[in-house]
């Protein structure tokens, strides 16, 4: 029995033995016959757990990341300088992190939590910026707007430390004192509540147009002092009395200014068209009587058969540059109103300040260091009617009403032999109304009329129709910034029949100084003086200076055509004759190029030797002076003589220049008394004996001179800019050496 189990067991581990064996063997030879290419993926090699932290290690852990977080504290809380409010609740949230953090008893919850709760703080500060910002978005930017002037208070305040910017200065250190405790206080301030948006806009706004206009002011002030400030009238500044109606100004008009009476008439458009074509016939005797409807509208310039208005239908008039598209002979006016434009010629003047409420409101900004100024401005007559009846008062800022007083005039004999647009000013003398003063001075009345009196001011000449003068008005009362100035009429009872002279731009200055007054009168008229060369001069523009004209027919031309170079050049034309201009009708002046003019008037039109234009040089000195200029011409000869107000009378004293055909208006030529070149000369009667005058020089004496260009009889040639140059002591040894040898 045990045999036999023996047995049973050897062969049961026989068996097994070779199933083992078997077993390998596949293995193997399943190993050894894989495929290369086959893509079971070998499995993933585990990662030993690592071993769990010590105690002693979760606590070092938790400390050094909470550690890292409030060592971001300045950082943080930087972001939040100007919301105190929120600044100070994340400091806290730091404090209280850095006294979990310092804790030596502190656990590693303790330190966890103390983590969560400051990146919460940190979070919750960041949401609250947000939410401010999004809700206060308009005091955010004025306080920003703040803080940006701040960072350069210290270079500001050092560009104007001279006594000049003093006042300047002055807002500038008041401004910024405003600033600085807003800014101090932040935005979100830890006590009371958040600043008002509008309080702080009111400090941060002019705060900042300070900054940016610093350079702007300085210049201001400079100008005020040392030269002065130029604000050319604005229409829209104009307020046109409640019971009075106006039209644009003539569409026809290029001078606005006029040395005769103006009487304005409904022009008709088609009568005498064809003038500019003929200029001395077409068939109506044009050369006695210009309309050919027996009006004898040279020698009568009221008539024309229809109703004359005692005033023009028009309040305010800006000088007009007439061009021809490629030079032809019809003409049209540039607009002054043009879209995005500036006005070749910024010449105005206001015609009327009549009617209830009637003001010109002058508008100027003074930044300089004086509460007082000067403010100067030309005027003359509107008609020669309204001599004797002239007022004007003016009211700065609140302040009271002053009186631009006038001397008053008396009329002697008039000397009928001197062209019409001239008598006026020879027929003049200037008396002070003292008994009137007298009158006004021991008026004690309590009526409301005399409460309205003006202040009396400085005097100045009595204005006249043909002769521009220069005002002189006292300012007081002056602030930091922008000023006002009204000008207005008179409303007492006793004084309604008075009228406004014309006014033209303004000048403010704050130094009663000779120079300064040179620079405005320069200005003016259009006048630049040069001194180099040994040489003396004062040149003349045409186009932007003051200046009367006799007629609506002489204009300022734009040629293209002149220069090689097509740059514009500006001509005045139809001085003298009685030519009519070709223009283009139909074009608009002030009403921005539409079809049709709105004001049609064609007056005034005087003709022959009463066509002159009116010019005005400040002379740095007496002596004799040379003239010289740009002109072109048509295909006839052509002349033009120069005379001063006192000689007009004395033919022998002028200069006349004579200039022969060069083709029809096709290049630019150059004119000088100074030299042989230019044919001057001209048969003058002196004593009733025919003379010739020869003269190259008209007499100036220093100062200003008023100066006539007209011809007796026949056309002038268009001129342009003119000048004016001193004799000195070596051109008088030349002259008198060359009159020896003839």
């Amino acid at each position: 029995m045990k045999r036999k189990n023996i047995l049973k067991f050897v062969s049961l581990l026989g068996i097994g033995s070779f199933v083992m064996l078997a077993a390998a063997s596949c293995s193997r030879a399943i190993n050894a016959n894989q495929n290369p290419n086959s893509k079971s993926t070998p499995a993933t090699p585990t990662t030993p757990t690592p071993a769990p932290l010590t105690p002693a290690q979760e606590l070092a852990a938790a400390k050094t990341a909470l550690m890292s977080l409030v060592d971001s504290e300045t950082q943080n809380t930087g972001l939040y300088a100007d919301y105190a409010k929120i600044q100070d609740n994340l400091k806290n949230a730091f404090l209280a992190a850095k006294t979990v953090l310092s804790n030596s008893s502190s656990t590693t919850q303790n330190l966890n939590e103390a983590r969560t709760k400051l990146q919460s703080a940190i979070a919750n500060a960041d949401m609250a910026k947000k939410d401010f910002d999004t809700k206060n978005s308009a005091l955010v930017t004025a306080y920003n707007s703040l803080k940006e002037s701040l960072k350069v208070e210290e270079t500001i305040l050092d560009s104007v430390k001279e006594p000049n910017y003093s006042a300047i200065k002055n807002n500038l250190v008041e401004l910024y004192g405003k600033a600085k405790p807003i800014v101090m206080a932040t935005l979100d301030p830890l006590t009371g509540s958040i600043p008002e948006a509008s309080a702080v806009m009111g400090i941060s706004e002019p705060l900042a147009n300070a900054v940016m206009r610093n350079d702007a002011w300085k210049r201001n002030a400079d100008n005020l002092v040392n030269s002065f400030v130029k604000q050319v009238l604005v229409k829209n500044d104009l307020t046109p009395g409640k019971d009075k109606t106006y039209q644009d100004q003539p569409g026809i008009y290029s001078f606005v200014g006029y040395s005769v009476d103006l009487n304005t008439t409904q022009a008709n458009t088609t009568n005498n068209a064809n003038q500019g074509n003929n200029q001395d016939s077409n068939n109506t005797n044009q050369g006695n009587n210009q309309d050919s409807n027996n009006t004898n509208q040279g020698n009568n310039q009221d008539s024309n058969n229809t109703s004359q208005n005692k005033f023009p239908n028009w309040n305010f008039a800006q000088r007009v540059v007439w061009t021809a598209p490629n030079s032809g002979p019809n003409i049209t006016a540039i607009p002054n109103n043009a879209k995005n434009s500036k006005p070749l010629s910024d010449v105005s003047w206001i015609y009327s300040l009549a009617g209830e409420g009637a003001k010109y409101t002058l508008k100027f900004r003074n930044f300089g260091v004086s509460e007082k100024a000067f403010l100067y401005f030309p005027y003359k007559l509107v008609n020669s009617m309204d001599s004797g009846k002239v007022a004007l008062q003016y009211k700065v800022n609140e302040g009271e009403v002053k009186n631009v007083d006038f001397k008053t005039t008396t009329t002697v004999a008039t000397a009928t032999s001197q062209p019409e647009a001239l008598q006026s000013s020879s027929t003049v003398r200037l008396v002070e109304d003292e008994e009137k003063k007298e009158e006004d001075s021991s008026s004690t009345g309590e009526s409301a009329e005399t409460k309205e009196t003006p202040t009396k001011t400085t005097m100045n000449e009595a204005p006249t129709l043909n002769d521009i003068k220069v005002a002189k008005v006292e300012l007081t009362g002056l602030k930091f910034g922008l000023n006002t100035v009204e000008f207005s009429l008179p409303t007492s009872s006793d004084q309604m029949d008075k009228v406004a002279p014309m006014i033209g731009n303004m000048y403010i200055t704050t130094s009663d100084q000779e120079t300064n007054k040179e620079k405005i009168y320069a200005d003016i008229f259009g006048n630049t003086i040069n001194k180099e060369n040994e040489q003396t001069s004062v040149t003349v523009d045409l186009l932007k200076g003051y200046s009367l004209a006799a007629s609506y027919d002489t204009y300022i031309r734009q040629y293209t055509n002149l220069n090689t170079d097509k740059t514009p050049v500006y001509l005045v034309g139809l001085i003298g004759g009685a030519q009519s201009r070709n223009e283009t009708m139909e074009v608009g002046v002030n009403n921005g190029g539409n079809s049709a003019r709105n004001n049609t008037t064609i007056t005034p039109n005087a003709v022959r030797q009463n066509r002159t234009l009116i010019i005005y040089v400040n002379a740095p000195q007496d002596g004799n002076y040379y003239i010289s200029g740009s002109y072109a011409n048509a295909n006839q000869s052509r002349s033009l003589y120069f005379t001063t107000e006192n000689d007009v009378s004395d033919s022998s004293k002028s200069v006349t220049i004579n200039v022969t055909g060069t083709g029809f208006f096709n290049s630019l030529l150059n004119f000088n008394t100074k030299e042989e070149t230019t044919m001057v000369g001209t048969m003058s009667t002196t004593g009733g004996h025919n003379t010739m005058n020869m003269n190259k020089t008209l007499h100036l004496k220093k100062g200003i001179n008023k100066i006539v260009l007209g011809r007796p009889s026949g056309f002038t040639p268009f001129i342009g800019n003119l000048t004016f140059t001193l004799m000195n002591s070596t051109d008088s040894v030349s002259k008198v050496e060359a009159d020896k040898a003839n």
